[in-house]
């Protein structure tokens, strides 16, 4: 392959006990301290490290229990990190030895929400400062902070006005940050949004909010102090591809059209990746087959034939960037000489269609769920983009069945959108008065 250009990462270790086809393995997030050291976690309870750059891979948390991991972050230092989860008991790991051991400090963290506790989808760090942030099918948003190394914890439960589960969190000072997800209340339109805190967290205000796509704002990234760019996982419009950038330190947000992705039936949208090299070079993937890619801020757009299933993309430098996704990947100038895995993407769970199908009244809603997951269930009129909420729970491996009753809901196209830890599904019907 040639210097800076993506390419896979070999299979040495990396998918130990599972294969690329392995529908339940996904990469969830990758950092590096350093250009050849660098951590992963998967859905699949893998918490692992490589020292050469991505081309081994050692598993680090075969002592622990089962996580279902979310997110991964580093102090500067290198030595001390936190991984954050999606686990039903909401386990959260701290490591102070580059990464070899984990210690379970879940105990250390006060949550008392019932439903969604401790569940870390995204961390940041800033000096000696840890900021997390979840769920993302939370009823209510959480943030957390520690400022002495993960040590000790605070709990700030966020006003359902502003947003009610966060995917990612972003500081540029110990006290000037910035997070991102969802505001869906059931009494304000849902919305995809960006909220700051000037004063650490303490209080927030919005900074971008989008009723038009709606959905999450997932990953965020500032390039420099001045440009920040997000990925858009769309509630509506769920084949376009979306971002959003700023050019004024995240104060304002533009969304910019990237593309339409490929179609893949019953799956629900799904952008979740984005990074920049610089301002001008930057890539954004998601649950579908290849990365669009930009050379212009986003002005215009290519599809690359490469990768699929993006999720996070971590910036090292303007030569070397790695991604995880269903597999890791590389851009940049340690090009490896493997060969190429083939692509297509995969639903890790299964959404059957609903019936009846037009219906009304009672309206089935039937899936298999292949492992264990976060599950969120919400009707979709398409015509009126109103959104009705039918489940928001854990559940394990299994065939489930839900009931909606649209006796009261207007006539129209609908769809049900299943939320899940992995790729979001959904299924289309026509409702009848």
């Amino acid at each position: 392959y040639a210097q800076n250009q993506w390419h896979y990462l070999p299979n040495n270790g990396f998918h130990k006990g599972y294969s690329f086809n392995d529908s339940a393995y996904r990469i969830e997030d990758v950092y590096f301290t350093s250009r050849n050291t660098g951590f992963a976690v998967t859905t699949t309870n893998r918490l692992l490290k490589t020292t050469d750059g991505g081309d081994n891979w050692a598993i680090k948390n075969d002592t622990l229990d089962f996580a279902g991991f979310r997110s991964i972050e580093f102090l500067d230092d290198a030595v001390t990190g936190i991984a954050g989860s999606l686990n039903s008991t909401g386990k959260v790991f701290r490591t102070t030895d580059r990464g070899e051991t984990w210690l379970n400090i879940s105990a250390s963290i006060t949550d008392t929400t019932t439903t969604s506790s401790k569940r870390i989808c995204g961390l940041a760090h800033y000096g000696n400062n840890f900021y997390g942030v979840g769920w993302w099918g939370s009823d209510v948003a959480k943030f957390y902070k520690s400022t002495d190394k993960g040590v000790t914890w605070q709990t700030k439960y966020m006003d359902t006005n502003l947003a009610t589960g966060l995917v990612e969190a972003w500081f540029v000072s110990a006290d000037t940050g910035f997070v991102a997800g969802t505001r869906d209340n059931a009494v304000m339109p849902p919305a995809s949004v960006i909220l700051k805190t000037t004063d650490g967290g303490s209080t927030w205000t919005e900074v971008f909010s989008d009723t038009v796509l709606a959905g999450y704002v997932w990953k965020l990234q500032f390039v420099n102090k001045d440009v920040a760019v997000g990925a858009v996982q769309n509630l509506f419009f769920r084949d376009s591809v979306n971002m959003v950038y700023s050019k004024d330190g995240g104060n304002s947000w533009q969304v910019l059209a990237v593309g339409k992705r490929q179609p893949t039936i019953n799956f629900g949208g799904g952008t979740q990746a984005c990074g920049f090299a610089t301002p001008a070079k930057g890539w954004v993937g998601g649950y579908y087959d290849g990365i669009f890619e930009t050379a212009d801020s986003g002005k215009t757009w290519t599809h690359l034939q490469f990768g699929y299933d993006f999720n996070r993309i971590f910036v090292i430098d303007s030569t070397l960037v790695y991604a995880g996704g269903h597999m890791p990947y590389r851009y940049g100038s340690k090009p490896t000489n493997i060969r190429q895995e083939p692509m297509g993407s995969r639903a890790p769970h299964l959404l059957y269609p609903v019936s009846p199908n037009p219906g009304k009244g009672l309206i089935r809603i039937e899936f298999e769920l292949y492992a264990e997951t976060n599950v969120v269930i919400k009707v979709v009129n398409i015509d009126s983009r109103k959104v009705y909420h039918v489940a928001n729970t854990h559940l394990d491996k299994g065939k489930y069945e839900y009931r909606w009753d649209g006796s009261s809901a207007p006539a129209g196209n609908y769809f049900v959108w299943l939320g899940n830890d992995a790729i979001p599904l959904t299924q289309k019907f026509v409702l009848l008065k």
